[in-house]
């Protein structure tokens, strides 16, 4: 009997980073990094996030891969730099403001504003996001995840929303050389018949 595998390939990457400022191509310390290829580079500043604050990147341009199709599936990984070390479990929480537009006041959930900035956050507002996942903090200053969770994407465009609930607040500006997220997509493969 023929069958096929279904594998799974990876597709370019979104890198969230301060790349106006910090964060070079990649992390500084080389074995912080989970980037993969060449990634399309986000704007999203999250220096100096107090503990309980949130950041919203800026925009994405476009998920397309071809033409106005885009893949659904995608992981999210992160790192971040506390200015001391937090308390362990705390956590990191990654929201996504999925859109329908490519401008940034246009067409976002809740409060999201798709300008790279700061975003007030409450309970009952963060309930028209879409929860990703949480980066669970050791108490180290650098937390790290490789899988954080997934994310079906709706639409072409949106911005990833970061919740500081640590007990600290993050590195200070033009020190977050290894504060980033990505957001990579998974494609299925789908292996000719053996």
């Amino acid at each position: 009997m023929a069958t096929n595998k279904i594998l799974r390939e990876t597709g370019t990457q979104l890198l969230f980073a301060d790349h106006a400022t910090d964060f070079g191509a990649a992390p500084a310390t080389a074995a912080n990094s989970f980037i993969i290829g060449a990634p399309t580079d986000v704007q999203m500043n999250v220096s100096v996030i107090a503990a309980a604050a949130a950041w919203e990147s800026a925009k994405t341009a476009t998920l397309a891969d071809t033409g106005t199709a885009w893949p659904d599936y995608w992981v999210l990984a992160a790192a971040m730099e506390s200015t001391a070390t937090p308390a362990d479990a705390g956590k990191f929480d990654f929201y996504w403001n999925a859109s329908t537009s490519v401008t940034a006041g246009t067409g976002n959930a809740g409060v999201a504003s798709g300008v790279d900035s700061a975003i007030v956050v409450t309970a009952s507002n963060l309930r028209q996001l879409t929860f990703i996942g949480s980066l669970i903090v050791l108490a180290q200053v650098i937390n790290k995840n490789s899988y954080i969770g997934t994310i079906d994407m709706p639409y072409l465009y949106g911005s990833l929303i970061m919740v500081n609930n640590t007990s600290v607040a993050m590195v200070a500006d033009a020190d977050a050389d290894e504060c980033f997220a990505t957001l990579t997509p998974v494609y299925p493969d789908i292996q000719a018949s053996a």
